[in-house]
């Protein structure tokens, strides 16, 4: 018994090593320096790599948990920075308000994409449903999904 503990705790103490390893492993440098060519100011929290081989990196950008996806050969790919209300254009905030009557806001995204084109999605819960919300710049809604409890 005291065998398998110790054998369990050395298996979890490899894994946790590993996984904090990998978290400080340097990216690749195409990576890198498409990181730091459209964020140059970014420090990098955490990365991982895809299965298809892309590189998705967070980090902070003005106080916004912030999400790159760059692919394998160094292409910029999307951004997507977690917003509060207050944070979206009027238009927007309109929308939403509308749209939120008694639900709670879960989370606001900006989704900006390598051809420049810039979506937003909203995700909002009352009493356990689930409405979700993607939105175009100017506050249309483009699509609206919900999930009843």
């Amino acid at each position: 018994m005291k065998k398998t503990i110790s054998s369990i705790a050395f298996i979890c103490f490899v894994l946790i090593s590993t996984s904090i390893f990998a978290q400080n492993a340097t990216l690749p440098a195409n990576i890198l320096k498409t990181l730091t060519k459209e964020y140059p100011n970014a420090q990098v929290q955490k990365w991982e790599v895809k299965s298809k081989g892309d590189y998705k990196i967070k980090f902070e950008l003005d106080g916004k948990k912030t999400i790159v996806e760059i692919d394998d050969d160094g292409t910029w790919e999307k951004t997507t920075t977690h917003l509060s209300l207050t944070d979206l254009p009027p238009a927007l905030q309109s929308t939403v308000k509308a749209q939120k009557k008694n639900s709670d806001i879960k989370e606001i995204k900006m989704i900006t994409d390598k051809d420049g084109d810039t979506n937003y999605k909203v995700e909002l819960t009352d009493g356990g449903n689930t409405t979700k919300l993607e939105l175009n710049k100017k506050g249309q809604i483009t699509k609206s999904e919900t999930k009843k409890k």
